[in-house]
């Protein structure tokens, strides 16, 4: 009887480190060595289409944006390596430095994803719906990525063909964007500025001048985008600067129109010539001047600049971009392209599209009369 229970005993001893073993899982974090930090999940970024960075997240005492931290419970190192990752937040908050520094401000929303940089400064939301400025500048950033995601689209263009992201500054006070435009566009301006090129710069002001509501905000952000990616792809070209004005001013509105429905921003032309300007929808526009035969022919609008095109031209600019990039998908990048080599419009377009000037014009008639007057039934 001795003898078995010495045996028994033997055997809950050489068992029990086995069984211990199995039941030693934290039951704070699940052996993940890492805990959600409560103190983020009032800051939740509300993000449709992805974000790398955030400011108001990072703002968190406790994680530092990292978003965890270490479990207390056990001696488990964390599944992600947070250290680095702290580290990495805090060299991204340093690059944007120098705008709270040039700015002498402390309270600037920072933002950015994949293509673009969002410094934002309103203190309420423009949209109808968001509850305040962090979850507005996601919004609009989101707003960004879309228009990113549809010139790819439109444009054929490689991303590794884009030559950098898009940088854009939102300011509530006239001063605030004459500053920034002063300094990061080379453009002087209480509205809106914009620097084009291989490292795009928009700088806008809501609330002032024709950036007044929600509507506004979204046909100039749209509009001015369009020019910031057309000049950053292949050589980093400003078109509307080099003789090509009809495919620069045309896509902005092309992008205006497709987005809103309608076309309110005309870039280059004074107060004077918008005053006088007549509101047009633009498709019933161009369809009733063509059967009328009051159409302005490509070849007319081909060497002339953006400032140099008159509220007419533009119209027909813009139908002649909405023909290439429904009738011709994907080819615009190559149009862009051959442009930015100071090649003439019929160069381009044999090139780009394969088809002569002629017969680009004629394509685009048909087109017309067959899109614009069916939509209009």
């Amino acid at each position: 009887m001795v003898a078995l229970l010495r045996a028994l005993l033997w055997v809950a001893l050489c068992v029990t480190p086995l069984w211990a073993s199995q039941a030693t899982e934290c039951a704070t974090c699940k052996d993940r060595g890492m805990v959600a930090c409560r103190l983020c999940a009032s800051k939740t970024c509300d993000s449709e289409r992805g974000f790398l960075h955030c400011s108001v997240a990072q703002d968190c005492g406790e994680c530092g944006g990292v978003r965890w931290l270490d479990c207390e419970g056990c001696a488990r190192p964390p599944e992600l390596d947070l250290a680095a990752r702290r580290a990495d937040l805090a060299r991204w908050r340093a690059q944007q430095q120098p705008i709270d520094e040039f700015m002498a401000r402390r309270d600037l929303v920072h933002i950015d994803s994949a293509h673009f940089r969002l410094a934002f400064d309103l203190k309420r939301s423009p949209y109808k719906g968001v509850s305040g400025p962090h979850e507005a500048a996601h919004r609009m950033l989101d707003q960004c990525e879309r228009s990113w995601m549809e010139f790819m689209a439109d444009s054929g263009v490689p991303p590794a063909e884009l030559a950098g992201v898009t940088q854009v500054l939102v300011w509530g006070s006239e001063k605030d964007q004459e500053k920034a435009s002063s300094k990061w566009t080379l453009e002087r301006s209480t509205s809106v500025a914009k620097l084009m090129g291989a490292s795009p710069v928009l700088s806008l002001c809501h609330g002032k001048g024709r950036v007044r509501d929600e509507a506004d905000l979204e046909h100039e952000l749209v509009h001015q985008l369009a020019h910031c990616l057309l000049s950053n792809a292949y050589k980093s070209t400003w078109l509307g600067g080099k003789k090509a004005g009809w495919v620069d001013e045309g896509y902005a509105h092309f992008c205006e129109q497709r987005r809103s429905g309608s076309v309110q921003v005309w870039c280059s032309l004074s107060e004077a010539a918008l005053e006088k300007l007549e509101p047009w929808k633009f498709e019933l526009e161009v369809a009733r001047r063509t059967a009328d035969g009051e159409v302005l022919e490509l070849a007319s609008l081909s060497g002339l600049d953006t400032v140099g095109l008159s509220p007419l031209q533009r119209l027909f600019a813009w139908s002649y971009v909405d023909h290439v990039v429904r009738a011709h998908p994907g080819r615009l990048g190559a149009l862009v392209r051959v442009l930015q080599q100071d090649k003439p419009t019929s160069e381009a377009v044999q090139t780009a599209l394969n088809v002569s000037l002629a017969d680009l014009q004629l394509g685009w008639a048909t087109w017309v009369k067959a899109t614009y007057v069916a939509r209009k039934r």
